[in-house]
């Protein structure tokens, strides 16, 4: 059985007949009823019931013809997409991040494509790792980056970069002076805003805020509220500003990490988002907005 066999039983059985199939395919009727019956032959039984009136599906030809529209459509799925693979990329792109680093990765990323891509459309979105997580499984997203993600039988992860955390407090603050805490420093700290991350601070840190968004959990942790807790891609700003202290945690990190779904066919368009991020990220680290973890 070759492709072109099955084309025309396809053909035969959508149009009824020989007469229209070959009408349609422009071959000789002749030579169309000649490579239906070799086909036929080489299947060990016939396909079609010939009649006055036409041709009609036997039970080993409905099967076939099933099989069959579902092969030439997978054929047609590879021509397009390896023909794709030779032209600039095009289509949409759909990434989701966290606050923090949306901040500072979108809108280079979003040049690097006007630049390079521009017939790729960006869709993109902020969230929490659990959000993420669940919007690829759901296929709202193609990409993500998440931080500190659970196993999951269903995504592929790849580490973008582990980051430095740090604890951050009101301008001038004299606990951060230093630029360092150790551990029983940090446990001594009065009082905690605390992010809904995976990066908690311990139970001997009193807290009564919990808060989903980075701006407003710095905005209060500038007004003395509490101490916060975040990688220096989130804060390098105010720190540069003098708006914020900040102390480095030497023993806690934030693993970014890309997540695309598994088994799910990935573009051109993704993947080469997920090249983009992977260069952004290092002029990120030595532009001094992204602070690499020394434990790596």
């Amino acid at each position: 059985m070759d492709l072109r066999q099955l084309r025309y039983f396809v053909a035969v059985a959508e149009r009824g007949g020989f007469g229209a199939a070959a009408s349609a395919l422009n071959v000789a009727q002749s030579a169309l009823s000649r490579h239906i019956k070799l086909l036929e032959h080489e299947l060990g039984g016939a396909l079609f019931e010939r009649g006055a009136r036409g041709v009609v599906l036997t039970e080993p030809g409905k099967v076939l013809l099933a099989r069959g529209r579902w092969l030439l459509g997978a054929v047609e799925d590879i021509r397009a997409e390896v023909s794709t693979e030779n032209r600039e990329p095009g289509g949409t792109v759909r990434l989701g991040a966290p606050s923090t680093l949306a901040d500072i990765f979108f809108a280079p990323l979003a040049r690097l494509f006007a630049e390079r891509f521009p017939r790729v459309h960006l869709e993109l979105s902020e969230g929490l790792t659990e959000e993420m997580t669940d919007r690829l499984l759901r296929a709202e997203l193609d990409i993500a980056i998440v931080t500190v993600p659970q196993p999951n039988d269903h995504l592929d992860y790849s580490t973008l970069v582990i980051e430095q955390v740090f604890v951050i407090g009101p301008a001038n603050d004299p606990r951060l002076k230093r630029g360092t805490l150790t551990r029983k420093e940090f446990d001594r700290l009065p009082a905690a805003i605390r992010p809904l991350s995976r990066t908690p601070f311990p139970p001997s840190v009193p807290s009564s805020l919990r808060v989903e968004s980075m701006t407003p959990l710095k905005q209060m942790v500038a007004l003395g509220l509490g101490y916060g807790m975040l990688p220096f891609s989130g804060i390098h700003q105010e720190v540069a500003a003098g708006t914020l202290s900040a102390a480095r945690l030497p023993w806690l990190q934030a693993d970014r990490v890309l997540a695309l779904p598994r088994g799910r066919p990935t573009s051109r368009a993704t993947r080469e988002t997920a090249a983009a991020l992977m260069e952004v990220c290092r002029h990120l680290i030595q532009d001094g907005k992204i602070l690499v973890s020394k434990n790596t």
